[in-house]
């Protein structure tokens, strides 16, 4: 499958993290969604299969203990509006800002690449924003 031509040169956010974690960090990677050694292509499948541990499980709600998370854990959301429960996004946590807010790190279509910037939903897992409210599982590699 070949991508869309107005997404050439583009990072999206699955593909962000693995050249985070594949190519700079030295962690597998496979073309496929399924299970397998290393990081599967999709968000939603490196959520189910990817490697590390699982530590905020997709139980379909909003995850309340925020706690658990590390910087670098993965992040995963469903933030498309007629599928609330599908994994589409993942970003990495970054941990707590100088207000006490819980940030994540990710590649977006309206930003066109990787940013910690608020265009398109605050990058924050706590509070009712687009991507808090959308904020789903977690992974730590």
């Amino acid at each position: 499958v070949q991508p869309e031509q107005a997404r050439y040169g583009c990072v999206d956010c699955s593909g962000f993290q693995r050249l985070v974690w594949g190519y700079r960090m030295g962690i597998p990677v496979h073309n496929t969604n399924t299970k397998g050694v290393g990081l599967p292509r999709r968000a939603y499948a490196i959520a189910a299969y990817g490697p590390g541990r699982l530590i905020i499980p997709q139980t379909d709600k909003r995850p309340t203990d925020l706690g658990v998370l590390q910087p670098g854990d993965l992040v995963f959301f469903a933030i498309i509006k007629d599928r609330p429960n599908f994994i589409d996004h993942v970003g990495f946590y970054m941990g707590l800002d100088d207000q006490g807010r819980h940030r994540f790190y990710s590649s977006r279509s309206a930003a066109n690449g990787p940013t910690l910037g608020d265009l398109s939903g605050h990058a924050l897992l706590d509070g009712t924003d687009f991507y808090a409210r959308g904020f789903r599982a977690a992974r730590r590699l």
